[in-house]
């Protein structure tokens, strides 16, 4: 990629916090593109995975090792592959501590294709346990113009001056990238990266052009501005960079506008890019007018065997750690599996500020539930995609089911209006047994298919062609 001048820039980077464990790996998927040359467009594709999602073993000399391998498959639109690419990647870490908790992995693809739009299909492979992410998109790239032109937007989590030429190296700036376009309190800084192309420069003129952005909601009104601010023209291609602190935002949806002018000329282009502001709520602690102390062993689990003990930790895998799930692997006495459950239901009832058994309760009785509604094909309910969608966000605000048509498998729509500001979960009968499985949700720790209606369609050979 030619070398462009860069303008000011800030730097910061806060990983996000992920804390329940999931049955598949979901994945952040973004790309921008930017001018190559007259005929063709340098592309990026950015794709995050959270550390706490992948699985990590021991190995002989104690340190913990995950592996996995990224793929990503763009086509034209008559099918033919033009890119095939994969990276591999191990990390290793001495222990598990806050594994869970911090850090997300970030890939770049990066490659070369002519102005146009392209069907693309990223996969990612977790080798160790062998579980498997996917998203599917379509790529459109910006076209080359005769006039000023804008390069597509770039949301990232750190920018800064750098000279070290890696993955994240472009244009003397380490440029990591954000696929999630979600910020929240540990990620509160909006950082992007945009290029200018066909800036009227000539060598020894005083030219200027004026750059502003501001924010706007998803009904179009203006929440922020920045004041326009008058730079000098010292190439025809530019970088420009910046960033500000979202969190004086409501959560919601929200736009970044940038308008880049031509002082003399007056001749004007736009980009605008959609993010998230994600603001969890506080849990507030209900006051409990006796102290409970907790016993050693619940006296609702005492009599339980062993076998059913194992049942109920099975029952709790959508909510366990993987530090919990092999703790409660390697314990052999009934007595140390009851002292271990009832701690477990005792830090989630200490989350939630409940009283001691309320989650408990309430867990279970969404997994009696899962297993009346939607046991399916030999499994239990509860081992199905509505069943685990139940038990860890409860029950749907709405539910909006359509038939089997003469085009479409049947489907289900489940709206949570108060997850994260409003959330989709979709799911299809794929197979016509009656096995509804998740292919899409807007909510982000969760699979994300921005084609999925693709999926629904009869005969879309979906797997093969997308």
């Amino acid at each position: 990629m030619r070398k462009l001048i860069y303008a000011k820039f800030l730097v910061i980077i806060l990983p996000l916090l992920l804390s329940a464990q999931v049955q598949f790996v979901p994945i952040s998927v973004d790309y921008a593109s930017f001018q190559q040359s007259d005929t063709s467009a340098y592309i990026e594709v950015y794709v995050s995975i959270f550390q706490g999602n992948l699985t990590y073993r021991i190995q002989s000399d104690n340190v913990y090792t995950a592996n996995f391998s990224n793929f990503l498959e763009v086509k034209d639109q008559n099918g033919k592959v033009l890119e095939n690419l994969t990276h591999s990647y191990k990390n290793t870490a001495n222990d598990t501590t806050g594994m869970n908790r911090f850090n997300q992995f970030v890939d770049i693809f990066s490659f070369e294709l002519p102005y146009g739009n392209y069907k693309a299909r990223i996969r990612m492979v977790d080798n160790i346990s062998q579980q498997k992410g996917e998203y599917v998109f379509d790529l459109n790239t910006i076209r080359h113009k005769t006039g000023l032109y804008l390069s597509d937007l770039e949301f990232c989590m750190d920018l800064k001056r750098s000279e070290k030429k890696d993955r994240f190296f472009k244009n003397g700036l380490r440029v990591v990238p954000n696929p999630r376009s979600v910020f929240d309190i540990l990620q509160p800084m909006l950082y992007f990266y945009l290029e200018i192309n066909n800036l009227p420069f000539e060598s020894g003129k005083d030219k200027q052009y004026t750059f502003e952005y501001f924010v706007t909601n998803t009904s179009g009104d203006t929440v922020k501005t920045v004041a326009p601010v008058n730079k000098k023209m010292i190439g025809s291609c530019l970088v420009e960079v910046g960033g500000f602190n979202v969190m004086s935002l409501p959560q919601n949806s929200y736009f970044l506008n940038i308008k880049v002018k031509d002082v003399s000329s007056g001749d004007e282009a736009t980009a605008r890019k959609a993010f998230y502001v994600y603001k969890p709520q506080k849990s507030v602690k209900r006051e409990q007018t006796v102290s409970q102390a907790v016993p050693e062993i619940d006296e609702a689990i005492t009599l339980l065997t062993k076998e059913e003990l194992k049942k109920e930790f099975q029952y709790a895998k959508y909510i366990a750690s993987r530090q919990e799930e092999r703790i409660f692997k390697n314990l052999e006495d009934a007595n140390a599996m009851r002292k271990f459950l009832t701690q477990f239901w005792y830090r989630r009832d200490k989350i939630a500020g409940s009283s001691y058994g309320t989650f408990r309760r309430e867990y279970l009785r969404r997994v009696q539930e899962a297993n009346e509604r939607f046991r399916s094909m030999g499994k239990e309910g509860w081992q199905t995609d509505r069943g685990r969608v139940l038990i860890i966000y409860g029950e749907p605000d709405e539910y909006e089911r359509h038939p089997s048509s003469m085009d479409l498998l049947p489907y289900v729509i489940w709206y949570y209006h108060n997850l994260e500001g409003g959330a989709e979960f979709i799911f299809a009968d794929q197979r016509g047994f009656g096995e509804y499985e998740l292919i899409h949700s807007t909510y982000r720790k969760e699979l994300q298919n921005p084609n999925w209606q693709e999926i629904i369609r009869k005969k879309s050979g979906f797997y093969q062609e997308y």
